[in-house]
């Protein structure tokens, strides 16, 4: 059928029903949902009704998984304090924190360190937040978890260091902060 000829209704109604299917495919929960609209106010609401904090969509991911991705340090502390597990891991073995280092959201990461997130927990390819800050070139974030001790010897399943990660991407900012840290190739 040619665009022109689609009812407008159907049109502008289609992108909406594709959202909501693509949403449907991760099997995100109503509480997940809310989340990742930013919407504190139903947050709230549906954890005052129960709501399961820690429960997993098809990919292991909790409500607080996509708060610390989505670098919402407010969501993120309002969930901890609701009981939300720390140190969840999803189906990959990613924490919240590793998260919220990849994406360089310094004051998610800063909240949850503070709240005692496991610093040199690895995913299933060996990664640490670090190895993620390091790679990614965020300066503050890699230098946030070496105040919290992260250790800057760790090695992936493929051998590389935050050091050598950071080196490769040319991120010389952060591979001076690792060097001053201690870290040697």
């Amino acid at each position: 059928m040619a665009k022109s000829s689609m009812n407008p209704i159907r049109r502008i109604l289609l992108p909406a029903a594709l959202a909501a299917a693509l949403a449907a495919c991760d099997n995100n929960t109503p509480l997940m949902e809310k989340v990742l609209d930013d919407d504190r106010e139903a947050v709230v609401s549906l954890l005052d009704q129960g709501a399961d904090i820690n429960e997993r969509n098809n990919y292991g991911w909790t409500a607080l998984i996509h708060a610390a991705r989505m670098g919402n340090t407010e969501l993120v502390t309002l969930l901890l304090d609701r009981g939300a597990d720390i140190d969840v891991r999803d189906d990959s073995g990613w924490t919240p924190l590793m998260r919220a280092a990849m994406k360089g959201h310094l004051e998610t990461v800063q909240a949850l360190l503070a709240r005692g997130a496991s610093v040199n927990a690895q995913e299933d390819g060996g990664w640490t937040a670090l190895h993620w800050a390091a790679a990614r070139g965020y300066k503050d974030v890699a230098a946030a978890l070496l105040r919290h001790h992260a250790d800057y010897n760790i090695k992936t399943k493929d051998n590389w260091t935050p050091l050598q990660l950071a080196l490769k991407e040319d991120h010389q900012d952060v591979a001076s902060v690792l060097q001053a840290a201690g870290a040697k190739l």
